[in-house]
């Protein structure tokens, strides 16, 4: 009997889609740091956080206001294959 063929990693996350942080996760703005709430990233017109994807698929949060940073430090992680530097963590 043959066995049945298994998905891999990333088939596994395209089934997904993407995916919104957790309500228990502590979330902060890779560019500047501020504390996220999972509400902030609901969709609509309020929305005041969202999560960018870089080039491999890993999701990072950010601030609406902090796009153009946030997305120029993923531009830079996958330039250079290196861990992204985010803002120190501020409440």
């Amino acid at each position: 009997m043959k066995k049945e063929k298994r998905l891999t990693k990333s088939e596994k996350k395209a089934l997904k889609g993407p995916v919104k942080p957790a309500a228990d996760q502590h979330i902060h703005c890779i560019a500047c740091g501020r504390h996220l709430d999972t509400h902030e990233f609901d969709g609509g017109g309020a929305a005041t956080a969202k999560v960018l994807y870089c080039q491999h698929g890993s999701g990072f949060p950010s601030c609406t206001a902090c796009t153009a940073v946030s997305q120029a430090l993923l531009d830079e992680h996958d330039r250079t294959n290196q861990p992204v530097k985010p803002a120190a963590a501020w409440h």
